[in-house]
């Protein structure tokens, strides 16, 4: 996680309408978070913001580009979340999964988009490279990996990794809109079902990569 220090250093860095933007974006993702869309009104965005309506108009055109910014916003601090606790696993895979999915109950704008969000939210948490750089790194191994002999290419790396991503999303999706996140060994069965077409789990070799 970014030091007290680092984040008040990047604060004063930022321009007057970035931090405006900022606290904006914070108010939105607490706010769309607590109460959803429709319950929430751009009024109650910009007053929670300490701003006027026609002030946050100058930042976001209408309520959907509120909402749509919200969620990439909380995605982002989402994956840095991820990330982080992912740096030193020695299953990056499996870790990856379980951190995802605990970190979704510590954000409640994301839970929502999952459990209630239209096919549009979804596609958004799809979109973000929450998930789409994930895949770019599985194909780049799994390219490796046909390269040098130890797993077939019959199937191009990156259709082995699309359908990895959607086996991993799918998953994510089903169990926190089923409300069994603690189910860890549905994560385990999937993600052993996702290294045997892989060819094995992550290499040291490769996880330093």
């Amino acid at each position: 996680m970014p030091s007290v220090t680092g984040i008040h250093d990047r604060r004063r860095a930022l321009t007057k309408g970035q931090r405006t933007r900022e606290r904006l974006l914070r108010a939105a993702i607490d706010r769309f978070g607590g109460q959803g869309y429709r319950s929430t009104s751009v009024s109650q965005l910009s007053r929670d913001a300490g701003l006027t309506p026609a002030a946050a108009y100058a930042y976001f055109d209408d309520k959907e580009s509120f909402w749509k910014a919200a969620i990439q916003a909380d995605l982002d601090l989402l994956r840095s979340e991820v990330l982080a606790g992912i740096a030193h696993s020695e299953r990056p895979i499996v870790d990856m999964m379980l951190s995802l999915i605990d970190g979704v109950q510590r954000h409640p704008l994301a839970h929502r988009v999952i459990v209630e969000g239209s096919a549009a939210d979804l596609q958004l948490v799809l979109a973000h490279r929450l998930f789409a750089s994930t895949t770019r790194q599985i194909e780049q191994g799994l390219a490796a990996r046909q390269a040098d002999g130890r797993l077939s290419n019959s199937v191009p790396a990156d259709q082995l990794a699309l359908g990895m991503e959607t086996i991993a999303f799918s998953m994510v999706l089903s169990l926190v809109r089923a409300g069994v996140e603690s189910e860890r060994h549905r994560i385990e069965a999937v993600v052993a079902l996702l290294h045997a077409a892989a060819g094995g789990p992550p290499t040291p070799d490769e996880r330093r990569r």
